[in-house]
């Protein structure tokens, strides 16, 4: 009896300690990675897990015949962080599987084994005491000649069963290369983790604690691939684009494919005779406070800077974040750039100025590059539209295109221009606005 008591003590203090490890593994992804669905559904999961983890070790040192009411919640709180895991990894399945852009989850494994787990919930908080006393440590004793303890045991190897075939296939659809490494660490997990239950009690403790050895080893390279992927997002991406390799993963965010946008192209007026004649640092000093102007006007309305180069600047609205009204957004961006960038350029001389050119049509977007260099890429028509509208601006004009007007709903104070652009075989009939035209920014 006395080394029954002892190898409950030290199973129930090793158990704390797993639980309290689980649960900080969970609270350290929640503060690291929020901004990430997945992160966040993994951090649940392993927090639950920890609480159940601590919920089993106080059950089992004591009387079965004396639980409190509480302990039929520790089945649900194990299914909790086993459902946790399950929507984590439908998250990541997301970075590999292209039906799941335009289609929800289908009731496959990963449902069926959260239906399973379900079950098990409901059969624990219904028969707690069984639960204890034929499930836990079952290799103690004679538990496995129990139906008891295949009543309690079948449901969840069912569903691990599931989740560890879901995950094979998903290895092999390629996802995200950062959650790849936490999948990976899950296959080899779970088995330990069903084993911590069945071992005897004073291995209990070893089974978690290499599981969760394991999954740390998942977790330090997500973390690695995340942090090296960020540095680079952060310093050359636009945060739309950035938010897009968030949640759906490099792989799926580079994913090119066909989209209707409006592209705003700003150029300054002036720009290469005022660069001949001042000092280079003065040249820097406008190309910052221009690009930093065009930055703020761009991220108002919800526009993605797709280029940076020289003296002027292109912007993409309408992807990677999908907008019903791009045509119209586009046209304010286009006056906000001439009524507020503008004056920020003609502070460093009067005869700089700023023109700027807008056009709507379907482009292929996506982002190209290969290990560290990366860039976000819309090409089409409309590209070269707003460019070469652009080109031909004035100081203080804005050249739209038909298409655009006609999409935001703006009726022209002016009549059309037919006007042969470089590239594009017929005139192309355009508008030229004021920033007072149309409707204004309230």
């Amino acid at each position: 009896m006395d080394q029954l008591v002892a190898s409950l003590a030290a199973a129930n203090s090793g158990l704390f300690v797993a639980a309290i490890i689980a649960a900080g593994i969970g609270l350290a992804f929640l503060v690291s990675d929020w901004a990430t669905p997945s992160s966040r559904w993994m951090a649940s999961a392993l927090m639950a897990a920890g609480g159940s983890i601590a919920l089993n070790a106080h059950l089992i040192v004591l009387p079965v015949d004396a639980l409190p009411w509480w302990a039929r919640l520790a089945g649900f709180v194990e299914a909790l962080a086993f459902i946790c895991g399950v929507e984590w990894g439908i998250r990541v399945s997301r970075t590999a599987s292209e039906r799941s852009e335009v289609l929800p989850p289908r009731l496959g494994p990963s449902r069926y084994a959260e239906l399973a787990i379900g079950f098990y919930g409901l059969l624990a908080a219904l028969f707690p005491a069984r639960r204890i006393q034929h499930l836990l440590g079952a290799f103690e004793g004679e538990w496995l000649l129990s139906p008891w303890f295949w009543l309690f045991a079948t449901l969840p190897t069912i569903a691990v069963a599931l989740i560890i075939w879901a995950s094979v296939q998903m290895l092999r659809q390629r996802p995200d290369k950062a959650e790849a490494g936490r999948v990976i660490s899950l296959l080899i997990v779970l088995p330990l983790l069903g084993l911590a239950y069945v071992v005897p009690l004073d291995w209990a403790p070893v089974a978690v604690a290499l599981a969760e050895v394991v999954f740390l080893f998942g977790a330090l390279r997500y973390f690695m691939v995340q942090g090296a992927r960020n540095q680079f997002m952060s310093r050359f991406m636009a945060p739309q684009v950035a938010e897009l390799v968030r949640t759906r993963g490099l792989r799926q965010a580079m994913r090119r494919h066909r989209v209707r946008v409006s592209v705003v192209c700003v150029d300054i007026r002036g720009f290469t005779a005022y660069a001949h004649g001042v000092p280079p640092e003065t040249v820097l000093r406008l190309l910052r406070d221009f690009y930093a102007a065009v930055g703020m006007a761009s991220a108002r309305h919800g526009g993605t800077i797709k280029d940076l180069a020289g003296d002027g600047a292109l912007i993409v609205l309408g992807a990677p974040v999908a907008m019903e009204d791009h045509a119209s957004r586009a046209l304010q961006l286009a006056r906000r750039l001439q009524t507020h960038t503008r004056p920020v350029v003609k502070r460093y001389h009067n005869r700089l100025g700023l023109g700027v050119g807008v056009a709507t049509g379907e482009v292929a977007v996506g982002i190209v590059g290969h290990r560290a260099r990366f860039e976000y890429v819309a090409v089409g028509p409309a590209v070269n539209l707003a460019a070469r509208l652009c080109d031909r601006a004035r100081d203080g004009e804005i050249r739209v295109d038909a298409d655009t007007l006609q999409l935001a709903g703006e009726t022209p104070r002016s009549k059309p221009l037919r006007r042969y652009v470089k590239g594009l075989s017929d005139p192309v009939p355009t508008y030229v606005l004021s920033p007072g035209d149309g409707r204004r920014e309230r």
